[in-house]
């Protein structure tokens, strides 16, 4: 009687610390967080470099980041102290101090279009359109597969998709 009183309170906690589509992002997060087993796409948005899409947010035709980033600059420096950018080439990037970062939503790229085994080569504007909404998996280790540590592979199955929605500044 006592392993069947068990069994069921287990059961009944367990299921109440599970997480679902219906949960907040800030409960999805720090389950994530707090448990090794699950884990969650990287979505990306770029604002001069890529940033987690949790740390921007909508200013009218803008992404701008809610925390500050690191802003580098390359310096010349002797070749002997250069090993930071796995390139002996005289230049390394150091942090030149600390800012908010912004980017357009909608802006263009240039790009180098080529034909005719890369003789003929022009450069192209094309759009470059950043979504506002992004689909996030949320996924749970299951097991590993490989006999060795190099093919040793980790397989996940997806508990859920939800959408997010980067938000309007305040």
């Amino acid at each position: 009687m006592k392993k069947l009183i068990t069994l069921t309170v287990l059961l009944l906690t367990s299921q109440a610390f599970a997480i679902s589509e219906s949960d907040s992002w800030a409960d999805i997060k720090a389950e994530v967080k707090a448990d090794k087993k699950l884990s969650m796409d990287f979505r990306s948005t770029f604002v001069g470099q890529n940033v987690s899409v949790f740390d921007v947010c909508i200013d009218g035709e803008n992404f701008e980041t809610t925390r500050v980033f690191p802003i580098y600059k390359y310096v010349k420096v002797p070749r002997h102290m250069d090993s930071n950018d796995g390139e002996r080439d005289g230049r390394a990037q150091q942090i030149v101090g600390y800012d908010y970062l912004s980017y357009p939503i909608n802006s263009t790229r240039t790009v180098t279009k080529c034909r005719h085994n890369d003789k003929d080569c022009r450069r192209v504007e094309i759009p470059f359109n950043q979504d506002t909404e992004k689909m996030i998996s949320i996924k749970k280790y299951v097991r590993s597969v490989g006999s060795s540590d190099r093919s040793n592979r980790k397989v996940y199955k997806t508990l859920f998709k939800k959408e997010y929605v980067i938000p309007t500044c305040n």
